[in-house]
């Protein structure tokens, strides 16, 4: 029997990114505990590990398993706040068009998912609001729901019920200065890392929800 394998590296040159950072700063300007085997930090609702000498990071089994995007996210955030600027949380929120750069990102490939939460939850919205509540959203009518995802990075869902005469509609809403935490590539992932677990099926790498 051969022996077991060691779980892939993912982003080896963020984690090399990652290491050449001064770590106090990492803890004071993105928002978490330095702890021995690296960082502590609050994703997704619940606390995960980043784990330096590993190079991995661990979630809870309460959520999905940990792969290349919630990995990209995690250590983007983290080193991307290191360098800042970091302003923390305007508590006020923008649509994606508003954000620099949006209106041209957050289009035709690129564009923020839809399809996977109208399906679950097109024609009952409280529905999606109880499902978010759950993972450690706030309810924050007339959205959906809004949610710290990351220390300095929230975001919140408008779904538009669906009746007889239109189609569901949905819409994203982020923190003023999330951008100055995750690039637009990186908030696209993290929309669909979320709506993975709202509807419990994971992203691969081509963005796609798998079975």
């Amino acid at each position: 029997m051969s022996p077991p394998q060691p779980p892939p590296i993912f982003c080896p040159v963020l984690w090399g990114d990652l290491a050449d950072l001064e770590p106090k700063l990492v803890e004071w300007l993105a928002g978490v505990e330095l702890i021995r085997q690296g960082y502590s930090i609050n994703f997704l609702g619940q606390e995960h590990l980043v784990d330096l000498s590993q190079r991995q990071v661990v979630g809870p089994p309460s959520l999905l398993p940990v792969g290349f995007v919630k990995t990209m996210i995690v250590l983007t955030y983290l080193a991307k706040s290191a360098l800042g600027p970091a302003p923390g949380l305007a508590e006020t929120q923008v649509g994606v068009m508003e954000i620099p750069g949006g209106s041209l990102f957050f289009r035709g490939p690129h564009a923020l998912p839809e399809d996977k939460l109208i399906q679950a939850f097109g024609r009952d919205p409280a529905a999606l609001t109880a499902r978010a509540l759950e993972l450690g959203a706030k309810a924050a009518p007339p959205a959906s729901f809004l949610f710290r995802v990351l220390p300095f990075v929230e975001l919140g869902c408008y779904l538009d019920q669906a009746d007889e005469e239109f189609p569901a509609q949905v819409r994203w809403i982020f923190d003023r200065h999330s951008h100055y935490y995750l690039a637009l590539d990186g908030l696209l992932g993290l929309c669909q890392v979320l709506v993975g677990e709202l509807v419990g099926e994971s992203y691969n790498l081509a963005g796609e929800l798998g079975p």
